[in-house]
């Protein structure tokens, strides 16, 4: 039952242009982009305790944050929450800014491995993060549940939908970074829209105060929903889970079907657009044959995602593409069902259910080796194709339960009473949908000028020989090789290091860089990308590793000199995590030099260290007739077993002082030097850096 004022006038200008309701669409939008830009960001705060300590630390409980919107079934708490949803977002959104600040940190006071409320600064912003998103998300699902009239429920649900476009938008010119949960100046211009939004939409509340006072006539219209309310949650949280695994960016879906982010991330936001523009073709949208479509299109992207052929990578793109259209087209009906729902209680329970148990599904097909076997890690263990059909199954549940349900005689009556209803979103809708669509357009070009090129890489980093009638790039001779583990991009203190790892690069001048635990492109790691940041802010060629829905922590490669060949290799791994490896060949001073990057395990797992070893040493073998690069974390110490295989395939080590984890070993090449160099706050683990000189007799056999 939702109520409609008769009388709700505003004015209108030439071809439709609504002021007051786009006035309005924005306002929302803004707060629901800094909502889902929280729920997004919320989820890698959590995950920095148990990454760092590799087990669960007690602050996984934060996640229960999201299940506040169960009080709503207590109808006092309900009717606080709609009286005062708009101070209570205002007051949510303003704390979670403030909380994820960059404050200036005070070392002296921070007690290691203690989690107490303010024992370190993560442990701080996890818990005032997860108060505000507790809030907001509460006031948010109201909103969602409670909104009085259709025009109303439709401008909050177009405004969610747009808010999503608008965060895969945003992250392309800052290279995946979401700008506003990141850089000081951006979280104040947040703050800033926050409160505008607030001021816009009081106005609105006042108004609408003031014309029930005046005697306006509101209709009562009754509508009647065919889906139960426990499928109607499970699909809610079906689709906040989906559209934050695949959707939230736009680099994603390409690096899981082995293309680059841009230009092919375009198509995925286009995808979600699309999917806004015929949200309201209920009958397309809602049908039987049109779930049944997306759930094949899943089966198809799982089944391209990984080390494929273009082609077949391309097609999974286009799969993807289009499902994120039929996610984002179900927006209007859903919280349609949403706002009709009595029962707000159970609706909320298996929505957050929902939501929780695919994310741990998500969080499980990589991180399995550090969860119980008896919370299910053995069972979802690289399961990460029949998650994707997992997603669809969920989110469309409650339309699949309505076609099963509706008989005949509905059916024809609600073909009837569709005729008379709009099968697009209104002027307002599609002129900011225009607006997103500039903003794209935009943001393309910029990238486009930006993109690592053949020119731009040979430009920034060759040496340049002009004459009257020609350029020549000369590229260098002498190698400067790194190797650095940048625990997924975050600092010591759970911030972002992109900025700084790009720093520490650049300085020490390397060349060639093997970057380890670097796939970020995961809903626990919000869905960054390290690599196609680094690669052009710094102008280089780069190997992202092996894909994310191959389940890897990641390997990557970036370097100035051309890459020739690149394959991507998973070593073996029958009881633990698996480990990835770059094995690829680079032209430099006119020689092919192989180059590796690889990846283990972690000791607990004595057969796994035993295989990857073996498998890497014959890949060097392999290669035995080139200058090799072995760039490693191999996860043993100086002279054990695993240590003496890798020496005995012929392959030489920088130094023999002692290490752990990272090694570079280096065959047929010239040792000019090599270093290492504390990361002190950046992250976890040392830099080393190995000069090297390609010597002169391997190139003469080589040419």
């Amino acid at each position: 039952m939702s109520t409609t004022p008769i009388n709700n006038k505003a004015k209108t200008y030439g071809g439709g242009y609504n002021r007051q309701y786009l006035t309005l669409l924005l306002a929302d939008g803004v707060l629901a982009f800094v909502n889902w830009s929280l729920m997004v960001e919320f989820i890698s705060i959590i995950w920095f305790f148990p990454m760092g300590f590799m087990g669960f630390t007690g602050w996984e409980a934060a996640l229960l944050a999201i299940f506040t919107p169960i009080f709503l079934g207590i109808g006092f708490v309900n009717r606080i929450v709609s009286r005062f949803n708009l101070p209570l977002r205002l007051i949510a959104q303003l704390l979670a800014f403030l909380a994820i600040f960059p404050w200036a940190i005070d070392k002296a006071s921070i007690k290691n491995d203690e989690f107490g409320i303010f024992s370190s600064p993560h442990v701080t912003k996890t818990f005032f993060v997860s108060v505000a998103v507790a809030l907001d998300w509460l006031a948010q699902c109201n909103s969602f549940a409670n909104i009085k009239s259709p025009v109303r429920r439709e401008r909050g649900a177009y405004a969610y939908a747009l808010a999503i476009v608008l965060h895969a938008i945003i992250r392309l010119p800052y290279l995946s970074i979401n700008p506003f949960m990141t850089w000081s100046n951006w979280i104040v211009f947040g703050m800033i829209m926050v409160v505008v939004a607030f001021v816009v939409l009081l106005r609105e509340n006042i108004n609408a105060s003031d014309e029930k006072k005046s005697g306006a006539i509101w209709s009562i219209e009754h509508e009647t929903s065919s889906s139960s309310t426990i499928a109607t949650g499970v699909s809610f949280g079906g689709i906040i889970f989906f559209n934050q695994l695949l959707f939230s960016t736009y680099g994603l879906i390409p690096r899981w079907v082995g293309l680059n982010p841009f230009p092919y991330g375009l198509l995925v936001i286009l995808g979600i657009m699309v999917g806004v523009v015929i949200s309201k073709k209920k009958e397309l949208v809602t049908s039987r044959n049109f779930f049944l479509f997306a759930l094949v299109l899943s089966a198809i992207f799982g089944w391209c995602s990984g080390t494929v052929p273009f082609i077949v990578g391309f097609i999974g793109l286009i799969s993807a593409s289009i499902l994120g259209t039929y996610c984002n087209s179900l927006w209007i009906v859903l919280i349609e069902k949403v706002s009709n729902t009595e029962k707000l209680g159970q609706l909320f329970i298996s929505a957050m259910l929902t939501y929780t148990i695919l994310l741990f599904w998500a969080i499980y097909v990589v991180s399995y080796k550090f969860v119980p076997w008896w919370l299910g890690s053995t069972l979802l263990r690289e399961r990460n194709q029949t998650l994707i059909i997992a997603c669809v199954l969920a989110t469309g549940i409650a339309f699949v339960y309505k076609s099963l349900r509706s008989s005949s005689g509905s059916s024809s009556k609600r073909e009837k009473s569709s005729k008379d209803q709009p099968t697009y979103p209104n002027k307002d809708v599609f002129n900011v949908l225009f607006g997103l669509l500039v903003l794209l357009l935009l943001f393309s070009v910029n990238r486009a000028i930006t993109h690592p090129t053949d020119s731009s890489i040979a430009g920034h980093h060759y040496a340049r020989d002009l004459t009257a009638t020609s350029v020549t790039n000369t590229a260098p001779t002498d190698i400067k090789s790194m190797i650095w583990t940048i625990h997924f991009g975050y600092d010591n203190f759970g911030r972002n290091s992109f900025p700084n790892v790009t720093k520490v690069i650049k300085d020490h001048g390397a060349n060639i860089i093997g970057l380890l635990e670097s796939d970020l492109s995961r809903v626990m790691t919000s869905n960054r990308d390290l690599v196609e940041w680094v690669a052009t802010e710094l102008h280089m060629y780069s190997d992202f590793g092996p894909e994310p829905s191959r389940n890897t922590w990641g390997c990557a490669l970036l370097t100035i000199f051309p890459i020739i060949s690149s394959d991507r290799v998973i070593l073996p791994s029958p009881e633990g995590e698996l480990a990835c490896l770059i094995d690829a060949v680079l032209l430099i001073d006119e020689t092919p030099v192989n180059v590796i990057v690889t990846h283990f395990g972690n000791t607990e797992d004595v057969l796994d260290r035993k295989l990857q070893t073996e498998g890497a040493a014959a890949i060097v073998k392999k290669n035995s007739d080139m200058p090799i690069i072995f760039l490693s974390y191999i996860t043993t110490k100086v002279n054990t077993e695993n240590y003496k295989t890798l020496r005995a395939s012929g392959l030489e080590d920088t130094t023999s002082e002692g290490r752990y984890c990272q090694y570079i070993f280096y065959k047929n090449l010239q040792l000019n030097k090599f270093q290492r160099f504390s990361s002190f706050d950046i992250s976890d683990t040392e830099q080393q850096v190995a000069s090297f000189s390609v010597i002169k007799e391997n190139k003469q056999t080589q040419q």
